[in-house]
């Protein structure tokens, strides 16, 4: 059975089940099996939590994190074990589509009349179907990717075929670099039947409405490629440190750059926006769902506070100027921790005597309680529930009133789920540039922008107008470098990135125990803050990758794992 939704509304909930022959018979039927494949990849807000738990981020409030502490392996229930079968099951349903249908020469639309728009359907299809392809081969090998116990880099088993269940058994993991250039081969075929965005109506624009928003689009193709050649360039999977990779990505950052439009500012930060140029590939997600609120808000916005972020990061958000807290130039006063803080750690962040949900000062709900006996602190206002770390999660949340007296306690508001961005791009544009070139104040040769100018554009977005520590960060590549990280640990927190950066940057050994913070409210009305550990970390070597599942090595000897697993 194969599972399918209607051609207009292609990421809905609902699923129709109806038999491989009459899908195969059926032009518009036949393209559920690409449509179908957008549901694996959609609203991954949880997952990606879940991640983020792996790292010096956050927890979750209910129970300590095992699996940061190493207390995982191949056999064991690992955090990325189903990524395997996922895109495997999502590899054979594309090359279903090439083989049974495009290859086959079934229409879209059979009569003469629509010929055009056909057409036009048709290689939109034919380009979905390797780009998803190239994103699932992606995710085994950004999961998967590592060294056998010889050295040799491996990615995953290439598949370009419908295979038997004798044949899948068989498989051997290709090289590292073979898998690279799989997902370019597919990707270069995106773009080649892909227009680069979706926009206009269906008259001024058939086939690539706005209304098909949320499909692969050409500008998705070149922002994949760039992402999977950073990863290349990593030191993880880049050992001898050849620069030329690092000067690849750098090219394919500077081609999505220039490919939409050249280096434009980044739009305000709105996670319920729908047409936000900046979300290159972003998936459509059913309105009417307050699931991210309902189990993010702080207990006394009646919320069960799931996600708890760190102190570790709270620790890295720079002063209202830019400068690190720990610089000798910023203006933070560890009396007045969340006093005149960068604009992002308003947006992102629940803290103690917050009441706003965009800035430092305003009066958007009850000052929060996370002090010691306070409401917001755990078991203060709803028992068992609260913040292990004294903060709560706001990245991504709506303001909701879900106050028990409120009839409807919902939002209309959708959830806009990014999967690639253009503040990633321009990161990755600017991490590439430095470790190809050494430099980041002027633009390479045959690039058409230095990293300082690029970084600027997020930093702007933060509100640094004025940004003397970028200056001096610009003429010293360590310091640059450092604030890249910096810069990427911020702009991506809770979206699943860190954990893999980490790995990829082989920083995972060196991540610091997980903070929080105990605060005491003093008879003056003034507050004590006192750092505590609330989780510890303990990497070794071998997580830099990690393991191929157990069941796959049981069921087929010929793939080999990846070393210290």
């Amino acid at each position: 059975m194969l599972g399918i939704t209607g051609c207009s509304d292609f990421l809905d909930d609902t699923i129709q089940y109806t038999s491989e022959e009459e899908v195969l018979s059926s032009g518009q039927r036949s393209r559920g099996l690409i449509e179908d494949i957008y549901t694996d990849y959609s609203f991954r807000y949880f997952t990606d939590f879940s991640a983020e738990y792996l790292t010096d981020n956050g927890v979750l409030n209910s129970s300590a994190t095992d699996f940061a502490n190493n207390n995982w392996g191949p056999a064991e229930s690992h955090p990325y074990n189903y990524i395997w079968q996922q895109s495997y099951n999502n590899i054979r349903q594309v090359e279903q589509y090439i083989e049974l249908v495009h290859n086959t020469g079934l229409p879209y639309l059979p009569s003469e009349a629509s010929a055009p728009l056909n057409d036009i359907i048709v290689s939109r299809y034919y380009g979905e179907a390797h780009f998803l392809k190239a994103w699932a081969e992606w995710e085994l090998l950004k999961i998967y990717g590592g060294p056998s116990a010889d050295g040799t880099m491996l990615g995953f088993p290439i598949v370009n075929k419908i295979l038997k269940n004798e044949e899948y058994a068989s498989l051997s993991r290709n090289t590292y670099q073979e898998c690279v250039d799989q997902i370019m081969a597919d990707l270069d075929v995106a773009i080649d039947n892909l227009q680069l965005t979706y926009s206009g109506t269906e008259v001024t624009n058939p086939g690539y409405s706005e209304n098909e928003t949320g499909r692969a689009s050409g500008l998705a193709a070149y922002a994949l490629k760039a992402k999977v050649a950073l990863f290349a360039a990593s030191p993880a999977f880049n050992p001898t440190n050849d620069i030329m990779k690092w000067q690849l990505a750098a090219e394919y950052a500077n081609e999505v750059i220039q490919q939409n439009g050249g280096l434009k500012s980044l739009q305000s930060i709105d996670n319920s926006r729908e047409n936000n140029p900046d979300h290159i590939w972003r998936m459509r997600n059913s309105r009417n769902n307050n699931s991210l609120e309902n189990r993010l808000y702080p207990p006394t916005l009646y919320g069960q506070g799931e996600v708890n972020p760190s102190q570790n990061l709270v620790d890295a958000f720079p002063d209202s100027k830019g400068y690190p807290i720990t610089d000798a130039s910023s203006t933070y006063n560890a009396a007045t921790p969340y006093a005149s803080r960068d604009s992002r750690f308003y947006k992102y962040i629940f803290y103690n005597g917050d009441q706003c949900f965009d800035s430092e000062s305003c009066t958007d709900f009850t000052a929060l309680e996370i002090f010691q006996g306070g409401l917001d602190n755990f078991g203060g206002f709803i028992q068992n529930e609260g913040t292990r770390t004294g903060y709560y999660l706001k990245k991504y949340l709506s303001n909701v009133n879900f106050d028990p007296s409120v009839n409807d306690a919902t939002t209309t508001k959708p959830k806009v789920y990014v999967q690639l961005g253009l503040t990633e791009m321009y990161l990755i544009y600017a991490e590439a540039v430095v470790e190809a070139y050494g430099q980041a104040e002027t633009a390479p040769a045959g690039l058409n922008y230095s990293a300082k100018e690029v970084l600027a554009k997020i930093r702007l977005r933060a509100g640094l107008f004025s940004d003397p520590y970028l200056t001096t960060a610009a003429t010293d590549v360590n310091l640059f470098k450092d604030l890249l990280k910096a810069e990427r640990r911020l702009e991506l927190s809770f979206s699943g990135e860190r954990f893999h950066d980490l790995r990829r940057w082989k920083d995972i050994v060196n991540i610091e125990d997980l903070k929080g913070v105990k605060i005491t409210k003093n008879s003056d009305d003034t507050f004590s803050y006192q750092n505590i550990t609330v989780e510890k970390r303990g990497y070794t070597n071998k997580n830099y990758y990690l393991p191929l599942p157990y069941s796959e090595l049981l069921l087929n000897s010929n793939l080999k794992q990846n070393q210290g697993w």
